[in-house]
């Protein structure tokens, strides 16, 4: 079986799994966070803008106005609809010696974890039956609490096998292979 990961992988090195996140799945906590997060964004920029165009304002801040209206109206649905994109264009891969993970940032990365060098992983269940397998994650406890509870930001992705399936197998190979 030919895979994507076929290039990087050491003559001795075999594919034990390949996977890729879950299509559908975001948080409730993410989409409230968006929505309310949204609401505040355009009673701003309703109240911006009313000011803005009733008052003899520059025109810097009438197109301002025009531009957080829109942001806030539409940024939810824009940045879930980014979200979407970017797992589709997510992929793991497990070897008998490495984790493999290709993701886009611009342009698509690999990056690629020794399986007896990682810290222990840990996971985290969703009730729909999908999990997330966190590697080489830490998180300062001041990004904690500025994040607003979101637990992974975008920038994370490379440090996670999100939105598995078959997680707790995965867990389990994964926990075996460091052996």
């Amino acid at each position: 079986m030919k895979s994507r990961f076929d290039q990087f992988l050491k003559q001795e090195e075999t594919i034990l799994w390949i996977g890729q996140p879950e299509k559908n799945g975001l948080s409730k906590t993410h989409i409230f966070i968006l929505v309310a997060s949204g609401l505040f964004a355009l009673i701003f920029a309703i109240l911006w803008n009313f000011v803005v165009w009733t008052n003899n304002t520059p025109i810097f801040f009438r197109i301002f106005g025009l531009l957080l209206l829109f942001l806030s109206a539409f940024g939810g649905i824009i940045h879930i609809q980014l979200h979407k994109y970017r797992r589709s264009k997510i992929h793991y891969a497990i070897s008998n010696e490495r984790i493999y993970i290709e993701y886009l940032f611009f342009r698509k990365h690999i990056k690629s974890y020794k399986i007896k060098a990682l810290p222990k992983p840990t996971m985290k269940r969703y009730s729909d039956g999908i999990g997330t397998i966190l590697i080489n994650y830490e998180r300062p406890f001041t990004q904690k609490v500025l994040s607003f509870g979101i637990e992974y930001h975008w920038f994370d992705q490379y440090r996670r096998l999100e939105f598995i399936k078959d997680y707790l197998e995965v867990f389990k190979l994964i926990i075996e292979l460091r052996k």
